[in-house]
């Protein structure tokens, strides 16, 4: 956007030049929507003659079914259905598996910034053998975290997300290296938990999660200073309210959930997809 020079006792510059150095993205909203029924019987049993209300039943299963669709659509190839969202996937490719981003080609010169760090496990060196053929360890998971840092210009990731099969792997090497200490004068019993393992992990001051919606042999490596998930002011988990069926000859009323999104990033090489892990623990 803007250019710097040196200047000396004088303090002469030359004048600024308008330099274009950003280009517009463009997603379109993807808009998921979920009808909620109430037939005529159920309004009438409803009424008087219930144990739990079924309308609650249902419209608490709005929510779950709406949240499990985003969290599956976050981690799969949408490209090939337009309404769909985008996905880690496609915001973190370097233009193998999708050349456009945004509407902007990530293999056109200048625009390294859209091109994301697309990693082969295969290249990361694991011991004597490589991440695709072993799975992570905490020094290749240090490694690799250190290499997505730099290729990003020093900015490391905000959080890493694995399958529960691979970061099961990776908790392993964390697990050998447990201590268990003892309170002297304390009091044990058979109830007396200690806890063992990690419900998450963090290597190089960078939290890892597992996901049960990430695929085996896939981690992405998000930074969101640069991805989020928009969701649109008009279209926010917005309940329509119920209205007759009565004109189209039936007894009933009928309401919609809407909910417009999508998850982009504005600067692709931030983050990293890396692909082809091997030895997931299941």
């Amino acid at each position: 956007m803007v250019q710097g020079q040196f200047t000396n006792y004088g303090g002469g510059f030359n004048s600024p030049v308008i330099t274009p150095g950003i280009q517009n993205g463009q997603w379109n909203l993807a808009y998921w929507v979920v009808p909620v029924p109430l037939p005529f019987g159920e309004q009438v049993l409803q009424a008087t003659d219930r144990e739990i209300s079924i309308l609650k039943a249902r419209m608490n299963d709005v929510y779950a079914v709406t949240r499990q669709n985003m969290a599956r659509l976050l981690f799969t190839d949408n490209s090939s259905s337009p309404t769909y969202p985008n996905s880690f996937r496609d915001a973190f490719d370097n233009g193998t598996n999708f050349p456009q981003y945004g509407g902007i080609s990530r293999n056109a010169s200048g625009n390294s910034a859209f091109k994301g760090q697309y990693i082969n496990a295969a290249t990361l060196i694991s011991g004597g053998s490589t991440v695709s053929v072993s799975g992570f360890t905490r020094a290749t998971m240090a490694v690799t975290l250190a290499r997505i840092t730099d290729a990003a210009g020093g900015e490391a990731p905000t959080f890493a997300v694995l399958s529960p099969g691979d970061y099961a792997t990776l908790n392993t090497d964390f697990i050998g290296n447990e201590q268990q200490f003892v309170n002297p004068g304390g009091s044990y019993s058979m109830d007396t938990s200690v806890r063992s393992s990690f419900p998450n992990l963090n290597v190089s001051g960078v939290p890892i999660f597992a996901d049960h919606f990430c695929p085996s042999g896939n981690m992405f490596v998000p930074n969101v200073k640069y991805t989020a998930a928009y969701l649109s002011e008009d279209a926010a988990f917005d309940f329509s309210g119920f209205y007759s069926l009565v004109p189209l000859g039936q007894m009933a009323q009928q309401g919609v959930v809407v909910v417009g999104y999508n998850v982009v990033t504005a600067k692709s090489v931030s983050g990293a997809w890396v692909y082809n892990i091997g030895n997931a623990a299941f």
